[in-house]
């Protein structure tokens, strides 16, 4: 047998027992001759009452058992020492079955080797099966996270090449907008001033006795007169000279004067901050947007009272527009099928700019229009560049 093994381990641990049994059986004479000599002085002392001599020889001898018994029982116990080693174990030999079971019957603990074999099987199957499913669902976690990606990369550049194409048609249609006005300023309306000067003319060239043709010479004049003033309020609404040479709030200001103030409605205008000038894009979308919100409180909401302001403030650019008028119901005219063009239209714009677009309404409680655009250096610029700041707002009833 090698050194370290099993049988080696056995021999310590006898030798370690009997040496133990030995010193335990001196230390048991050693203390039944101190319980014999404490016995014979505890005799010998006079007066002592017999029952308590024969009370401390009992305890003394009790103490001396116990004390025995313990020396046995470590003697018993196998010390750690002895205890072999995960290094030190033997592979257990074939033969040592037959020595835990004399009896030679192995079906039992065959049956239940074979069982744990089994479960032993079927966890390192589950765990192998785990692991490939976990395999799986992370291939499929990133192959969807990947088309998500693509996805949403595709929309948001259709979305930016949308944007991208409304501001152009926006744009081309201010252009459109200021061709016509001059074209009507150059062509129609110089034709009519000549007209008039024309007819002016003629009426004072005509003798007194042409009353009636004098008359008639005024009568179109007059109406050649209105004809202009129609045709100068055309040329102003596609595209009003005063923006460009006075501003924003004088703009507007006449929008006021030509829509509002004839039918008795109660204006306030008020700008704040705007005297250093706004970018021209900014201007033309602020415009129309409020001119649309005008030409709707004239034909619609039956106002008296109209709020307008126009205020620059931390970067930013925030109108309002507030009237006392009947209101309406967004979603009302959603689900009629009634297209809303001018607040569809309002929205488009001021989104394009990276702004938001806000309107409050509801029937009997007026309405309020509300536009923040940016005017920061890098968002107006982000704005301009790529039209896609901006991010819609609902209409809220």
């Amino acid at each position: 047998m090698r050194i370290g093994g099993r049988g080696w381990s056995r021999d310590i641990g006898r030798c370690q027992r009997v040496g133990l049994i030995v010193v335990g059986a001196l230390v048991l004479v050693a203390l039944l001759w101190l319980v014999y000599d404490r016995s014979r002085a505890v005799a010998a002392q006079p007066g002592l009452p017999e029952p308590v001599a024969l009370q401390a020889v009992l305890a003394c001898a009790a103490a001396c058992v116990v004390a025995g018994l313990l020396v046995c029982l470590s003697a018993r116990k196998p010390s750690v020492e002895a205890l072999p080693s995960d290094a030190a174990l033997d592979p257990l030999p074939s033969d040592s079955l037959h020595e835990l079971l004399p009896t030679g019957d192995l079906t039992e603990l065959t049956h239940v080797t074979a069982y744990a074999e089994h479960v032993r099987s079927k966890l390192a199957s589950s765990q192998q099966d785990r692991h490939l499913w976990e395999e799986a669902i992370e291939e499929i976690v990133e192959e969807r996270t990947s088309e998500l990606v693509a996805l949403y990369e595709r929309l948001r550049h259709k979305d930016e090449m949308c944007k991208r194409l409304l501001g152009k048609v926006l744009t081309a249609q201010e252009q459109e907008r200021a061709r016509l006005a001059r074209e009507l300023h150059d062509e129609i309306g110089q034709a009519l001033t000549a007209m008039i000067m024309t007819t002016l003319v003629v009426e004072n060239s005509l003798p007194p006795e042409f009353s009636s043709g004098r008359e008639k010479l005024a009568n179109v004049r007059n109406m050649a007169n209105q004809a202009l003033n129609d045709l100068r309020g055309l040329i102003f609404d596609l595209r009003p000279e005063v923006l460009d040479d006075l501003g924003l709030a004088l703009a507007l200001r006449s929008q006021v004067k030509k829509h509002l103030e004839p039918l008795g409605i109660e204006v306030q205008l008020r700008a704040s901050g705007l005297r250093e000038g706004l970018p021209h894009e900014v201007e033309t979308a602020v415009f129309r947007v409020v001119q649309e919100a005008i030409t709707n409180i004239a034909r619609h909401a039956q106002a008296t009272q109209v709020s307008i302001s126009l205020t620059r403030q931390e970067g930013r650019l925030v109108v309002r527009v507030r009237d006392n008028g009947r209101g309406f119901d967004v979603s009302q005219v959603m689900s009629d099928g009634r297209q809303p063009w001018g607040l569809l239209g309002m929205e488009e714009r001021i989104t394009l700019l990276g702004g938001r677009f806000y309107i409050s309404t509801r029937p009997g409680a007026g309405t309020l229009l509300l536009a923040e655009v940016p005017l920061g250096d890098s968002e107006w610029a982000a704005a301009l560049s790529s039209l896609s700041g901006g991010r819609r707002e609902s209409h809220d009833a």
